[in-house]
């Protein structure tokens, strides 16, 4: 904790996150939350650290169908989850 009280004059406290490590924890959560398989799991990381389908068929070495067809199938599993909590 920062004590900030011993200063004389106004103070601006400023932090300072790693946006990918933001992403890569709340995609890891979701990941168990939504018990998504590895490959599912990749592809779901890459898409909420913003790739484009494109992107991410390029870079896994992939077609965009498939990666659509992953993309269904984690938006299945968490519709499925959101109505049981």
């Amino acid at each position: 904790m920062l004590d900030l009280e011993g200063f004389e004059v106004p103070c601006l406290l400023v932090t300072i996150e790693n946006q990918y490590e933001s992403v890569k924890n709340v995609a890891l959560t979701e990941v168990k939350k939504f018990d998504l398989t590895r490959r599912e799991a990749e592809i779901w990381f890459l898409y909420r650290s913003n790739y484009s389908y494109k992107e991410i068929a390029t870079k896994l070495y992939i077609t965009i169908n498939t990666v659509k067809k992953h993309m269904k199938n984690i938006h299945t599993k968490r519709q499925a989850k959101m109505s049981y909590d």
